[in-house]
């Protein structure tokens, strides 16, 4: 990461400030984020509708596409990442990238530290930085030291979020159906036995995790860099660079 390629404005900012950020920074690159969601997602979403299919329920499609949320996060911090600095990702970089995601700890994301409420805050030092186990140690310590709560309560805000659109999702479709239909559609979702209902079910889970997923990521790597630029003081560093480099146009030539 270059501070000096940063296209949002570089300042300390409060914490909600900071995650209301993240929030238009997804209203900006929302088609892009969408894209990459779906390209990584929309494949275990066709494997978690054949693990219910087979087995006749949906618990076990939705638990792994439930469980690879870090996965996903990974790919959207990348993806949100070069744009916030400055560069549009080529095509098949991510999947290059993807690739090489067990130098970025997706194994330890996947297991140990899967039921962190901190993923979104503390994911960037994984996925951007790369450290030596020691540095990172210490840069996460140095993280948690401020704004751990306030990520902690955007991971239970969001999945709340999630959990609410689900159930709208699922409550206007049944409100839009003829009267007549609804206790059919009623039926068919609270009785396990149908696959129809089950499928639905898991397609409404894959339509939260698209809209909520990316806002999550966002806000919490708003929190990062603005934790940074607290700790590093680099809307200071910014400041004098761009003074020096004014100072040396104005400076005549020999």
């Amino acid at each position: 990461m270059r501070i000096a390629d940063l296209t949002v404005a570089v300042r300390p900012r409060h914490p909600y400030e900071a995650m209301d950020l993240g929030v238009r920074l997804v209203q900006t690159e929302w088609p892009r984020l969408a894209r990459t969601l779906l390209a990584v997602a929309g494949p275990v979403l066709l494997l978690a509708m054949l693990l219910t299919l087979s087995t006749g329920q949906m618990l076990w499609g939705w638990l792994l596409l439930w469980w690879l949320k870090p996965l996903y996060d990974i790919a959207l911090l990348l993806v949100l990442s070069r744009r916030v600095f400055g560069a549009t990702p080529a095509r098949g970089e991510l999947a290059r990238l993807l690739a090489g995601s067990g130098r970025m700890g997706l194994a330890g994301h996947l297991l140990w530290r899967r039921f962190s409420f901190s993923r979104a805050y503390l994911l960037p030092v994984w996925v951007l930085e790369q450290l030596p186990a020691s540095e990172r140690g210490a840069r996460l310590a140095l993280l948690c030291r401020q704004h751990q709560g306030k990520a902690q309560w955007l991971h239970i805000v969001m999945a709340h979020f999630d959990s609410f659109l689900q159930l709208s999702l699922l409550a206007l479709l049944f409100w839009l159906l003829p009267e007549a239909s609804r206790g059919d559609f009623w039926t068919l979702l609270s009785d396990e036995a149908h696959l129809a209902g089950e499928l639905l079910k898991l397609g409404v889970a894959f339509a939260g995790l698209l809209l909520i997923e990316p806002f999550y990521v966002a806000m919490g790597f708003m929190l990062y860099l603005n934790r940074r630029t607290e700790l590093e003081a680099w809307d200071l560093e910014l400041a004098f660079r761009h003074l020096g480099e004014r100072l040396a146009s104005r400076r005549p030539a020999a």
